[in-house]
This record gives C-alpha cells, structure tokens and sequence, in this order.
C-alpha cells in the first residue's frame, strides 16, 4: 500500500504525527511506544488494521509529501497536514466508507476472511454448475483443509441459495452501486476469475490503496454481518477462529497476575514470571492503553498523593508534557509512573 494515502487519511492539521508510529500502528507493531502514540493520536481503533501489508519507504514518501505541498515536517520525522493535504485528504476519504469499518480489521483478521469467502464463493459458483475441474485460488494448507471440510459439511444445505441470497441483501444494503461493484469485482466463480486492485484501480481511475481499502471495509462489514447470525449458519466456519486479542497474551498473563495478586507487588510479578521489571512495566502500560479507563487499576500504581501532584503540574495537552520537565517539578518520579499518568489523563479526556 501507498503510505503516503494513509499518512494523509491518518494525519492531522492540529497535531504534529510521526510517520513510524502512524505506520507501525497500523501494521501492529505492538510496541508500548507505538501504542502510546496511537492513543494521543486516536488511532487505537486501528492497531493491526493493515497487518502484513508491506510500504514505501518512509524518507521517500515524506519528500514527496512535502514537495507536493501536503504536509508540514520537522526533524523528527512528524508530519501536520497542509490546507492542501487536508483537501486531499477529504477526497480520499469521500472515496471510503466511514473509517469505523475499517476498525473491523483490527478487531478480526479480515484479510483471511476476504481469502475464505472469496475461495468459498468460487467452490460454490463451480458447484452450482455442476463443474468440479477448476483452478481453485492458491490459499495456504490449513485454510484449504478449512474450506473442504466446510464445503462437504455444508454442501447439502442449497449453498447456491444462501450465498445468492446473503450477498444479494449485503449488497443491497450497502446503498452504493459504485461499492457494490468494487466488491462484486473481487469474487471469482463460474467463468469469472475477478480482478486485481490494480486493475479496477486502472479502470475506475482512484489509487489500488483506495481499493484495498474499500475491500478491508466491505468485507469487514460483511463479516460483522455473519457474526450476528445464529451459530448454526453455513457460513459459521468461514467466521471461525478470526477475532484479535485486544492485548498481546504475555501482556494479558502478567495484567492478570497483577489483578490476582491484589498488593502491587510487581518484583514478585517479575520473579513469578521469570521477566525483567522492565517488562512488567511495559505490558501494565500496554494493559492501561488498550483497557477502557474504568478498567484498570490505576490507583493501584499511583498514590492519591501523587496523582495530586502530577494532576497540579500537568500542562493543557498532557500528551505534550515531557518527562524531564514533570521530573524536575516532582522529585523521583518514575518513569512508569508519568507515562501511566498520561495515558489515564488522555483516556479520561477522550472516554469523557
């Protein structure tokens, strides 16, 4: 994908943003800092949303950026949108569905689910004609066994009808003839081998990044619709198995040793789980990002004495305030400390 189409969706004109952590958001590099920096920029809807996708070259992209006039930049490598990189933006974003079915694909794998249904839609199609020699799509083994097994467990239950008759009311549902196609498009069936991003991106004019997306967000819409089906639909295996851990699971068993363990003891957490305090810190901080604000223990951490003081020192933008300046106007404070102070400030503002 193009990064410099998603620097532009995902920047801003308020807020400088650095191009590594809107990248590395987005393709799920869990890192405490790239995780800290998708709260401040209210990206955390969309951690892991393009998992896999390979893209340019951030220097490159940033110059051409900057040579078209549609960001500003500083040394850091932080990008603000221009009024011209705003105006693009409000194009690309024209060319989307609203961004929170983006969000599904960060939620669920929904890059495996278009790769099922698409080959699912192929044998089905094939079935319906009565056509067993086919060159089936090219999955890796375990999806493939997943889809025969489906296939024989389901194929007795009219397939043809349930698929014409799902995809005939999500489509309708959609409103859009111009997304409708973009979907139809990436189908194969019965002497129909569906086309590349590249190639509707050629044809319709728009980027293959817009496409990719709009196919994210179509399919992440149709998966949420399959969800919501009773558990003995016939697409429930092609539904299995998909959905993300909101945190990583090293993060989760140290979180839920520290809710156990009840006296905030975190030597003894790195001593049980045989990690360095370190990373004790890092996966409570992980924890505090991701849990709603009322979900984690954050007096536990802080005292009431100084929650006060960092409360009584904290500038306007608390994602601004640098941990030199809040250490010099409250002596040993920790590290882990200000940052979890910070996060539960900027998830208080945005929860509220």
């Amino acid at each position: 994908m193009e990064l410099g189409i998603l620097l532009l969706i995902f920047g801003s004109s308020q807020q400088f943003r650095r191009v590594k952590a809107v990248k590395n958001t987005l393709r799920g590099r869990r890192t405490v800092s790239n995780l800290y920096w998708a709260l401040q920029y209210g990206m955390l809807d969309f951690v892991d949303a393009l998992h896999g996708e390979q893209f340019d070259d951030d220097q490159k992209t940033l110059a051409a950026l900057k040579s078209q006039g549609l960001v500003d930049a500083d040394d850091a490598f932080q990008i603000q949108l221009t009024p011209k990189g705003i105006t693009q933006q409000q194009q690309y974003l024209k060319q989307l569905m609203p961004l929170k079915y983006l969000a599904t694909a960060s939620r669920y794998d929904v890059a495996k689910f278009m790769q099922r249904f698409s080959f699912a839609v192929q044998i089905v199609s094939e079935y319906s004609y009565g056509n067993s020699k086919y060159y089936p799509q090219r999955i890796n083994y375990f999806e493939d066994q997943l889809l025969k097994r489906w296939f024989v467990q389901n194929k007795e239950n009219d397939l043809p009808a349930h698929f014409h008759k799902k995809l005939n009311d999500f489509l309708g549902e959609l409103g859009d003839d111009h997304l409708a196609d973009i979907f139809t498009e990436s189908l194969v069936g019965h002497h129909f081998s569906g086309l590349t991003a590249d190639q509707i991106a050629s044809q319709r004019q728009v980027p293959a990044t817009i496409i990719e997306l709009q196919w994210l967000q179509l399919y992440g819409k149709l998966l949420t619709s399959l969800l919501g089906l009773p558990k003995d639909n016939v697409f429930s295996m092609l539904t299995a198995d998909l959905e993300k851990p909101i945190v990583s699971n090293s993060a989760r068993e140290t979180f839920d040793m520290f809710l156990r363990q009840g006296d905030g003891n975190l030597a003894l957490i790195s001593k049980r789980r045989k990690i360095k305090l370190t990373t004790v810190y890092e996966h409570l901080l992980e924890a505090a990002i991701m849990a709603p604000v009322k979900g984690f223990p954050y007096q536990a951490l802080i005292s009431s004495n100084l929650m006060g003081q960092l409360q009584a020192h904290q500038p306007e933008n608390v994602g601004d305030w640098n941990f030199q300046d809040a250490s010099h106007a409250i002596p040993n404070l920790e590290f882990f400390q200000f940052r979890l102070f910070q996060i539960y400030r900027s998830k208080s503002t945005d929860e509220d």
